[in-house]
């Protein structure tokens, strides 16, 4: 559990963006998972696991190809993901309520349905919209063409998006980057995308109540993320709430930390397993907090 504590990113929104393009500019590439705490408890990260599965065994499976493993050898890889990789923004009341018992600390609710539009706009206002492109993997079909319309009527450079029930194809990425002329000429946003002062951030909305897709893609597939340069924000459920087909409270639910109890009602089947491992909160605060056990 403390390994997870102490990955968790402490500062406010302004600081994730300075510290993403800080470690985007150092390394060449950045990824950013959310954590909330039914994760923590429902795929037991506290819990210390083996890692005795080749992440790259992950590399390009769907739903079914995760059945063949072991829970225990997908959520080993899970926390390692998380624990490796550059930003772990916090997501969620329970969260906030059990780091501040820990580590006398207020955490900012850094949740990926909120945080992504903040970054896309922070990009905005301090690299100008020709200075980045945004690649959407995730979701149906129909959800992600809204998707990338809900983004490309914000002015954002959407340059490729697939969904999230096909095998990603690096190859037309690849070519996308290559690309700089049309049988016209020229074409503008394939030529922004291939010119090495842009920022390439590859959005990905693939999870699942019990499988933690999205983030052991990303770890299985981080030679071809540095190869292409990309940030890597793993979103979860992110463009179903950004489209309307999954409904947010109005903000004053959200305001009082309800959106919780808001998605309990709303949509039960999805959000059922997630509220009842959150309301564990108390035996996790009694037994590593109080009691001190590991």
């Amino acid at each position: 559990m403390q390994t997870i504590l102490d990955k968790v990113f402490l500062g406010d929104s302004y600081n994730a963006c300075e510290r993403i393009l800080e470690t985007y500019y150092k390394q060449d590439f950045c990824i950013v998972n959310y954590i909330y705490f039914a994760n923590i408890a429902g795929k037991k990260l506290f819990k210390t696991y083996k890692l005795d599965s080749d992440p790259g065994a992950f590399k390009n499976l769907l739903l079914a190809g995760y059945k063949r493993f072991s829970l225990d050898k997908i959520n080993g890889i899970y926390k390692q993901a998380l624990i490796d990789w550059d930003l772990l923004l916090p997501d969620g009341i329970a969260l906030q309520i059990y780091y501040y018992l820990a580590r006398k600390k207020w955490l900012e609710n850094l949740n990926g349905t909120d945080f992504a539009p903040f970054f896309l706009d922070y990009l905005k206002y301090n690299l100008w919209t020709d200075k980045f492109n945004v690649i959407l993997y995730g979701t149906y079909k129909h959800l992600l063409d809204k998707t990338k319309d809900f983004l490309q009527d914000k002015w954002y450079n959407v340059i490729y998006a697939q969904d999230g029930y096909s095998k990603f194809d690096w190859n037309q990425l690849e070519n996308i980057f290559k690309s700089t002329t049309t049988e016209d000429g020229v074409n503008p946003e394939i030529s922004r995308a291939g010119n090495s002062d842009c920022v390439n951030i590859l959005l990905v909305a693939r999870a699942t109540p019990v499988y933690p897709i999205q983030e052991i893609w990303t770890y299985a597939n981080i030679n071809l993320i540095k190869k292409n340069k990309l940030i890597v924000m793993n979103q979860a459920w992110t463009f179903d709430r950004w489209v309307g087909e999954q409904k947010r409270p109005p903000k004053f639910i959200r305001k009082v930390r309800l959106e919780w109890l808001w998605r309990l009602i709303t949509d039960p089947k999805r959000n059922f397993k997630k509220v009842w491992n959150t309301l564990s909160l108390p035996k996790y605060i009694i037994r590593y907090l109080l009691l001190k056990k590991k």
